[in-house]
């Protein structure tokens, strides 16, 4: 009788407060907690990035993570949703009291690899121990804060006349909230702030959301009806109906979710190797939630899957319409154009899943089980692209899967405008614009499976996909075989027995690596080291009683060096020792006694995914360890789309050392390179001067380090 008498107290307190004031409340905590479950991904992200090589599928195994801990936050709102005041504020105000006692959340460096072991495991198991319960507790609180809101103004209305505001808003509130997390990471807060007070930042952000979630609890869930709602639980649906939902509910966020991991993956690797292409897709995927789930009448079905249809397709087609079919019109002349079918491709597909997921959404009484189910299905989509799709597919096959797909949901929310709007003509022409649709899929799939065949060997795994290919078409005569990661190249050899021995592609002897090889020529007994493998063109320059010890992250690239190229088996023929070490360089050559190196060669710079932590001063003060005296640093830093040299500079004056640079075109079978040398050999950098770039670059780059740096500031604009 104590309780109900406290409860009929707080009751009676509650409606008093002003709805304006009250509704404030739960959006302000919607709009931080998204902000803060968006803004921990980069920052930890970014914190272990060093620690596994800098690879994209860091980033897409941590994507993974957060949707899985999402969907266990949803089931836990789903779970609390309907218990006891009394146990709701013990359960959950203990569960923030510990998140906040584990903060910072910074990751502790007893979880850095050994640089042999599976790199997916780890990186699940170190964000389980440093964010996990923060970020569950945050995942969790969309949905426990729109149920706790739709019941409080169910119980208000009993005693207030008035009209309830929707709960389904706060969500979209919340979609902001991420969408401002998410563009304010690169654009404000890395550039202006190092790791340190990132965490730090973020840690306040999160003891001030504590604060306010306890507040509310205090405050309006102590006078909560548990049994609220839940006559209308039990009048829902059919329980057949209700099932078909339920699996809809799952399907269509899995649809939308793989489409986005898979879109990219495939603009980051095939498309345009530019840094952080991530933000884009990920942006226009909260964008359609915000535009979905506001209000429903932004989602017009007639209206967008008429947009939907006809994008989706030219992208399906893309390869067709300007490989084979003899039309003179090509809808991706370059890259941009490829990148703006892409993004239009995925935001119309996601708001047409997104818009159908809304016409589906239940009373609110069963809010958070369609939460629990719709981030259930994102989870099962980040599951098929992160860890299914690199163990079962040798290419980025989930993008054109993805595609299709959204055009099978596209094509269903046809049938059901259509059988709205009773149009019987547009209906009877439906059943064949779905045989066209399966027969596109099935031509599509059989030409894709040519391509793959054609390759000499595909490649996949947690570091991305390599192709092998061969061609008879080199400048010398014999085979031609090419080594690409993505859409980049990192070998090529012409096998004749002419020209198989020559260093080719970025490798020439008149290129920067050239120059420094030659001036060690001479010296006896040379150490050399390579941080990054390719197909091995470097070791054209080993000579007989020389050490080369190559640094490779990628388990695959030794064994397809080795199998498809000579140059690693010539240079032992010639007598050189080659050494390979497995793991990411930075991390093997901390662990290793000095190496005496007369090069060290820096040579992972030329795609999309940068590993910084190569590129900063702890990293230098390593390799200036493993050099000697006079030894000569060479970072190959040729890049489309980043200015790495006024951060090789930098890096340069902070260790007092001189640098120089070198620049080439392309000729004959010699690619466009752009390689700067550092090193205390004075000689060496007066016979080989500096060399100004084609355009101006980027100045005043403050000094990289593993706490702060930031891609976007050597961003090239011409």
């Amino acid at each position: 009788m104590e309780g109900e008498a406290s409860r009929g107290v707080v009751m009676g307190l509650v409606p008093s407060l002003p709805p304006r004031l009250l509704t404030s409340t739960f959006a302000a905590i919607s709009l931080l907690s998204a902000f803060l479950l968006f803004e921990v991904q980069p920052i930890v992200s970014n914190a272990i990035l060093p620690w596994f090589g800098g690879s994209p599928g860091v980033w897409t195994t941590c994507m993974l993570f957060f949707q899985v801990v999402l969907f266990l936050g949803y089931s836990y709102a789903h779970w609390l949703g309907g218990r006891q005041a009394r146990l709701v504020l013990w359960v959950h105000g203990s569960a923030w009291v510990a998140a906040c006692l584990l903060l910072p959340i910074e990751p502790d460096a007893a979880w850095k690899p050994a640089g042999h072991e599976a790199p997916e495991g780890r990186i699940l198991l170190l964000l389980l121990s440093t964010v996990g319960l923060p970020y569950f507790l945050l995942a969790s609180t969309s949905p426990l804060i729109q149920a706790w809101f739709a019941r409080h103004w169910a119980q208000r209305l009993k005693v207030q006349e008035g009209r309830a505001p929707s709960p389904w808003r706060l969500y979209a509130l919340s979609n902001a909230g991420s969408l401002v997390a998410l563009l304010s990471y690169p654009f404000w807060i890395e550039p202006s702030m190092d790791l340190g007070l990132q965490v730090r930042g973020w840690s306040v952000l999160f003891v001030i959301d504590a604060l306010l979630m306890a507040l509310l609890m205090i405050g309006v869930v102590r006078g909560l009806n548990p049994t609220e709602g839940r006559e209308a639980v039990a009048r829902g649906v059919a329980t057949a109906s209700l099932w078909r939902r339920r699996l809809l509910w799952l399907l269509l966020p899995a649809v939308a979710s793989s489409l986005l991991l898979a879109t990219s993956n495939h603009v980051s690797q095939d498309v345009a190797v530019v840094p952080l292409m991530w933000v884009v897709p990920l942006a226009l995927y909260l964008l359609s939630f915000m535009i979905c789930f506001d209000r429903e009448g932004w989602y017009h079905r007639g209206v967008w899957v008429t947009l939907a249809l006809p994008v989706l397709a030219v992208v399906i087609l893309e390869k067709w319409i300007d490989g084979s079919s003899g039309w003179n019109w090509d809808p991706t002349p370059n890259y941009l154009h490829e990148l703006l079918w892409c993004f239009a491709a995925l935001f119309l597909a996601c708001v047409v899943c997104h818009g159908e997921l809304v016409r589906l959404k239940p009373v609110a009484s069963r809010l958070t089980e369609f939460y629990l189910w719709m981030s259930a299905g994102g989870a099962l989509g980040g599951l098929l692209v992160s860890l299914v799709a690199p163990h079962t597919l040798s290419t980025y096959l989930e993008w054109p899967l993805g595609l299709l797909a959204a055009f099978g949901v596209c094509l269903v929310a046809v049938a059901a405008w259509l059988r709205r709007v009773h149009q019987p003509l547009l209906r009877q022409l439906l059943p064949l614009c779905w045989l066209g649709f399966g027969g596109w899929g099935l031509w599509f799939m059989g030409r894709h499976s040519l391509v793959v065949d054609a390759r000499l060997e595909r490649v996949r795994n947690f570091y991305g996909a390599v192709n092998v290919d061969e061609s008879h078409d080199g400048l010398a005569e014999g085979v031609r075989r090419t080594l690409t990661h993505g859409g980049i190249i990192h070998g090529v050899q012409d096998l004749g027995d002419r020209a198989r021995q020559e260093p080719s592609s970025y490798y020439g002897r008149h290129t920067g690596f050239g120059q420094a090889m030659s001036h060690v020529a001479g010296r006896g007994s040379v150490r050399v080291g390579i941080i990054g493998m390719g197909a091995g063109t470097s070791a054209t320059y080993a000579r007989n009683g020389e050490v080369w010890r190559f640094y490779e992250i990628n388990p695959a690239i030794p064994r397809l060096a080795r199998k498809h190229f000579t140059f690693l088996s010539d240079a032992v023929a010639r007598g050189a020792r080659v050494e390979t070490v497995l793991g990411d360089a930075r991390l093997m050559l901390e662990r290793e006694p000095a190496q005496r190196f007369d090069v060290l060669l820096l040579d992972a710079f030329s795609g999309d995914a940068i590993p910084v932590h190569l590129l900063t001063r702890e990293a230098f003060a390593i390799y200036r360890r493993h050099l000697k005296e006079d030894g000569i640093l060479v970072a190959h830093i040729t890049n489309s789309y980043l200015a790495l040299a006024p951060v090789v500079e930098g890096l340069a004056r902070d260790m007092a050392w001189g640098v120089t640079r070198t620049l080439t075109d392309e000729q004959d079978d010699h690619d466009t390179t752009d390689y700067m040398m550092l090193s205390r050999d004075l000689p060496f950098l007066e016979r080989h001067p500096r060399q100004l770039p084609p355009v101006s670059e980027p100045k005043n780059i403050p000094l990289w380090t593993d706490r702060r740096h930031n891609l976007f500031e050597i961003l090239m604009t011409q």
